[in-house]
């Protein structure tokens, strides 16, 4: 992924998780992310859609984890806010001429099932409980 949103979207989540059930507003997150309420936003949405988060709206609205960060693994979090796979395989037609063009694709796609397969067991090993107890005070 060469976007940043699994990093912002691990980055919300773990602040919610160290702040333990507070609401926290976009505004708030963004502060310490460093970056534009908006890309929150748009982040929680998603996060909220998968279950991960729980939003209150109002004047003291914010969202908090929906579940504990026991409960969470960081595979939830990339799925929730993915769109696309890891890598992108070929999607062109083959050079019909070319023995190498016609296998690429086959070949690519064997590579990525199996970059995505160790990479989303590796990040359901990691809780948000792992992350927050980590943390620096």
């Amino acid at each position: 992924m060469v976007d940043q949103r699994f990093s912002v979207s691990v980055h919300i989540m773990t602040a919610l998780a160290y702040h333990k059930g507070e609401l926290m507003t976009s505004e708030e997150l963004a502060s310490g992310i460093r970056t534009n309420p908006t890309v929150i936003r748009r982040l929680i949405s998603k996060l909220v859609e998968a279950g991960l988060l729980t939003s209150f709206k109002g004047k003291s609205g914010g969202v908090k984890l929906a579940k504990t960060p026991k409960e969470i693994s960081l595979k939830d979090v990339y799925i929730a806010i993915s769109e696309k796979r890891l890598i992108a395989t070929p999607d062109k037609d083959p050079n019909k001429n070319c023995v190498v063009s016609c296998s690429m694709k086959k070949l690519m796609c064997e590579v990525v099932d199996g970059m995505e397969t160790n990479s989303m067991q590796y990040l359901q090993g990691i809780r948000l409980s792992d992350l927050t107890s980590r943390i620096s005070r």
